[in-house]
């Protein structure tokens, strides 16, 4: 689908070309049935109606459930297990706690490789490392 751009007279005479502004029809048409659009997600068997816009706003108390609930698809489907550490009989490869999340491995290399595969798959899905915040620590 292209754009249809059409000028469109917006104050003074309608024979003075200078009075007249470009529009794009298609965006128009776009944006206006985008404003209709929902979507309904059942986390923790709720069902919540969502209206389909760039995002949802910082604050809204559904805001934090589809964070977490997308991180959690994040993380179930890398494939870490072979660069878990075993912590009292059990395999670990990360921990979460809010919106941060610690990558825990026995080595750089699979830290880089781990950093790299997670930064991938959060983008996937529309998410984004801050790398201001976004440190290394190693326990010797």
């Amino acid at each position: 689908m292209e754009d249809q751009q059409d000028l469109l007279c917006k104050n003074g005479e309608p024979q003075a070309i200078g009075n007249y502004r470009p529009i794009c029809l298609l965006s128009v048409v776009y944006k206006s049935s985008h404003d209709n659009f929902t979507t309904r997600i059942s986390p923790f068997y709720d069902d919540i109606t969502i209206d389909v816009r760039r995002g949802v706003r910082q604050g809204d108390t559904v805001s934090p459930k589809l964070f977490t609930a997308t991180l959690e698809d994040v993380m179930r489907r890398l494939e870490w297990d072979n660069m878990a550490v075993r912590v009292d009989g059990r395999l670990l490869h990360h921990l979460r706690f809010a919106d941060n999340v610690v990558l825990i491995t026995s080595n750089i290399s699979q830290a880089e490789r781990m950093l790299a595969d997670f930064d991938d798959a959060c983008g996937k899905v529309g998410l984004q490392l801050n790398i201001t915040k976004t440190m290394f620590m190693r326990n010797r």
